[in-house]
């Protein structure tokens, strides 16, 4: 197989969260609800502040920390936020006069902008405005685990890919065995056991389907996503001891959270299968049960999972696909421009009246 090529369909819908640069903009939730107590305005530059180990690892996929964000702001408009301020010129400055500016032009930027994050993902927020939830993935993570996440009032770090997509729809589509075959091959690993997520080839190059079986596809979706989220409250534990469980063969505990184990993998088979019938592929035998995974640590490779020999021509079909996909964006980009050309030749020769 060749290399797959990032598709014009998909380009401007994923994001890399913020990059802070400096300790002293986090706050615990008690310390932000202490500044907002004092001054109700500080609740304007104070936000909920979600990492990938929040995301993976807590029962509610919710925050565990704050943030001061002063955004793209001239000094004088943050300075009118003292309680703030104060705080970030007083943690956050030292150690950006500490930077050598003339090593490069981003250390000079944050050096003179201190009080402003290292990168403010402009374009994210741009992108999300009008959505009252996004998907987001931890860029590092030991299963593809795709979450909802609420979009108002909430910065995402730099540990996080952001998706501007909202519906049940796109979620059963990255939540899929055939997205996870694709972003474990199109993108890099931690050592052999992580996956580090790639918003470029991993996302920008994954072909969606036309949108056909959208109906089952929601359904099920959204039924995934329920449970999942009872689950993990029920029973205190994040997404990835959850699938810690569920890619386990004999699980050595009892009670109703075996039957809970079972109906995430019922779902998740369903939702294969539901995906596959959008591709129009359903001469692919998925044969869900629990396998090694080649590419997978020795210690660690069973998964439950689709047939390695599903997922080779999964894989297979995906990349003609993209290709496929390419070649006609590519054509249509290329009519649009040959067109507007004419259009502007046509002009020149129109006779000058004035």
């Amino acid at each position: 197989m060749g290399k797959p090529m990032p598709l014009k369909s998909n380009s401007g819908k994923s994001f890399q969260g913020s990059i802070v640069l400096g300790k002293g903009f986090i706050l615990t939730p008690e310390e932000a609800h202490k500044l907002i107590a004092k001054d109700s305005r500080n609740k304007e530059v104070l936000f909920p502040y979600l990492n990938g180990d929040d995301l993976n690892n807590s029962p509610t996929q919710k925050p565990s920390r704050w943030v001061i964000n002063f955004f793209d702001w001239s000094e004088e408009k943050a300075r009118s936020y003292p309680d703030c301020f104060d705080i970030v010129e007083r943690l956050v400055k030292p150690e950006r006069d500490s930077y050598d500016e003339t090593k490069n032009s981003w250390n000079k930027s944050v050096k003179t902008n201190w009080w402003q994050f290292g990168a403010w993902r402009k374009a994210l927020e741009r992108a999300i405005s009008e959505l009252d939830q996004v998907m987001a993935i931890n860029r590092n993570t030991k299963y593809l685990i795709i979450d909802f996440q609420n979009s108002r009032n909430i910065v995402f770090t730099d540990s996080i890919i952001i998706f501007s997509l909202s519906t049940f729809y796109d979620f059963g589509i990255l939540s899929s065995s055939i997205h996870d075959a694709w972003a474990w091959k199109n993108s890099s690993t931690k050592g052999s056991a992580t996956l580090r997520y790639s918003a470029g080839i991993a996302f920008e190059g994954f072909p969606f389907p036309d949108k056909s079986n959208i109906d089952n596809i929601k359904a099920i979706a959204s039924k995934l996503n329920n449970l999942r989220k009872s689950i993990t409250l029920r029973q205190e534990i994040g997404l990835t001891e959850l699938y810690n469980l569920i890619n386990t063969r004999n699980v050595s505990i009892s009670g109703s959270i075996i039957n809970d184990l079972n109906q995430v993998r019922e779902l998740h088979c369903k939702l294969d299968e539901a995906v596959l019938t959008s591709y129009g592929w359903n001469d692919i035998l998925l044969k869900h049960e629990f396998y090694e995974i080649d590419f997978l640590p020795e210690n660690d490779r069973i998964r439950f999972s689709i047939h390695p020999d599903a997922r080779k021509e999964i894989l297979k079909r995906l990349f003609i696909l993209n290709q496929q996909l390419y070649i006609d964006e590519k054509s249509k980009n290329s009519k649009i421009k040959t067109k507007s050309k004419k259009f502007i030749n046509r002009e020149n020769h129109f006779p000058k009246l004035f």
